[in-house]
């Protein structure tokens, strides 16, 4: 008997905590196969350059750690041209807060191993008073990848004709309609995933160590710039349509697939 007047959890709620917990414990670990995928990649094909191990570790995690984070929140972001799709015609999507803050937590598991990852390359290249600077970075990339997907998103509501795809499975004589896709979403998906590459390529080791896990004045003021430059193309592409609650149709169809 529960004397407290708790309700005691049912096997269903058990096993929906159990597959959550194991979805973000694969996130999680599959972070980590992909440091090792690259780590042979790079290798092989002789891009590190001038990096170490260690200090493509930190690059690695910091971009993971931003992107895990922007995830939370970016997926609501790459559904809109899907949303305009699956709305009426009378319902203009906007960029809400209502819709656009529905967590998504699996990129939290991304977040986290990334973060990991910073802590051992800063415990093996050093720590310095200046390393406190990866957090107001951190926000600055975050903001940069939100804005970036916001500026695309806008034209894949504008065309969502064009960019948004829906495949239907055809199997013992059932079809199953799956969920829209936006082909602009499914790029950017896919660009986060290798950024690590062209970072590497473009960065040297002195944007992020100063020899110490430190970012460096040049890093910080860039990721400024792109941060500031990001809201203002989001702002401008999405002016009149930016608003705190989105129209009621867009907001139960985000919650459908949140």
């Amino acid at each position: 008997m529960i004397r407290d007047g708790s309700c005691p959890m049912t096997a269903p709620d058990r096993n929906r905590g159990s597959r959550v917990f194991r979805g973000l414990a694969l996130v999680f670990v599959l972070t980590f196969v992909n440091l090792v995928g690259l780590l042979i990649a790079v290798g092989s094909l002789g891009i590190l350059d001038a990096w170490s191990r260690w200090q493509f570790v930190g690059l690695f995690g910091l971009i993971e750690a931003t992107a895990g984070i922007s995830n939370i929140l970016a997926p609501n972001i790459w559904h809109l041209p899907a949303a305009e799709l699956e709305t009426s015609r009378s319902t203009q999507v906007r960029l809400a807060a209502s819709a656009m803050l529905l967590p998504h937590w699996g990129g939290a598991a991304r977040a986290a191993a990334g973060i990991c990852l910073m802590l051992v390359a800063g415990f093996s290249e050093g720590w310095a008073p200046g390393s406190l600077l990866f957090i107001p970075v951190m926000g600055m990339m975050i903001v940069s990848m939100l804005g970036v997907s916001a500026a695309i998103a806008r034209f894949g509501v504008a065309y969502s004709h064009v960019d948004t795809i829906q495949f239907v499975v055809r199997w013992r004589e059932r079809e199953t309609e799956l969920s829209p896709l936006s082909i602009t979403a499914s790029i950017q998906q896919f660009a986060l995933g290798v950024l690590t590459l062209p970072a590497v390529k473009m960065l040297s080791p002195g944007a992020l160590y100063q020899p110490e896990f430190e970012p460096s004045s040049a890093f910080f003021w860039v990721s400024l710039a792109v941060a500031a430059g990001s809201v203002i193309a989001t702002a401008l592409l999405w002016s009149g349509r930016i608003q705190w609650r989105a129209p009621r149709e867009q907001q139960r169809e985000a919650e459908q697939n949140a």
